[in-house]
């Protein structure tokens, strides 16, 4: 536990930073992430036989198209990943099980990928009255998320008793779940009073967070489940890899994103 702490707050620490600085620092830290978290996943589904390449190569799209481009063109970028992991498919040729290779392929490739890409996306909106506003969005969807794991976790410990999914996480409990998701309101409420949000949209996206979080954490366990393998990675000392820490935030990012612009008007 003392070392998923001290983890913990360095990633904060370094979290703030590099999200408050931007620019290509930030796009490097989300390169790297996503690049090591699609590795994490292809050699989880390995047994599948997936098509790096296809997958690597879709990647590097989407993240590039996201920080410099539109959504339209990470959607391009998406299109593009499912189709050169079925091109290389069908070079494969006609052999058992080769069409669950272009599928774990593409999936991966959208799973580590969709993420990161719409966190940049979130940090090139602003306002042109408050230039800072992606940056402060970040901030808020990442601490939102961070929290509601934190929660949850010692809400469950102290008061779990009703399990949610006893096959896929034993351990999670709808009481855990309950204490997350009033700690992600409560916190990005707070964090609301010195942004652009009111308490309304403040209370809206805090729940978007604290719903679709563990929901995010809830597959990668499914995919671990599958595979019986207990981590995704040891890189993250205390917390596992890229996907045991991100897990959450791969999909919270999207759906925020969409709050954000479509729901909200940003």
């Amino acid at each position: 536990m003392t070392t998923r702490i001290i983890s913990g707050v360095v990633i904060a620490v370094v979290a703030v930073v590099i999200i408050s600085r931007g620019g290509w620092l930030f796009f490097g830290l989300g390169v790297v992430l996503a690049f090591a978290g699609l590795n994490e996943f292809y050699r989880l589904v390995r047994r599948y036989k997936p098509f790096p390449l296809a997958g690597f190569v879709g990647l590097g799209l989407m993240l590039a198209f996201a920080w410099l481009g539109t959504p339209l063109a990470l959607l391009g970028a998406c299109a593009a990943t499912v189709a050169l992991s079925a091109l290389l498919g069908m070079l494969a040729g006609l052999k058992p099980g080769v069409t669950a290779r272009i599928g774990v392929t593409a999936l991966g490739a959208l799973y580590a990928g969709l993420g990161f890409a719409f966190l940049l996306l979130m940090r090139r909106l602003a306002l042109p009255e408050i230039p800072s506003f992606g940056r402060d969005m970040v901030l808020t969807v990442v601490f939102g998320t961070w929290a509601g794991d934190t929660v949850a976790y010692f809400a469950g410990k102290w008061f779990g008793a009703t399990p949610m999914t006893p096959t896929l996480s034993p351990k999670k409990t709808w009481e855990g779940f309950a204490g997350g998701l009033i700690g992600t309101v409560l916190l990005v409420v707070l964090i609301g009073l010195y942004t652009e949000l009111d308490a309304l949209q403040s209370v809206i996206l805090g729940a978007t967070i604290g719903v679709v979080g563990p929901v995010g954490d809830l597959f990668e366990s499914l995919v671990k489940r599958d595979v019986q393998i207990k981590d995704s990675g040891r890189g993250i000392p205390g917390h596992g890899g890229v996907l045991d820490r991100f897990d959450a935030l791969l999909w919270t990012a999207v759906a925020s994103f969409f709050v954000l612009t479509t729901g909200f008007g940003f």
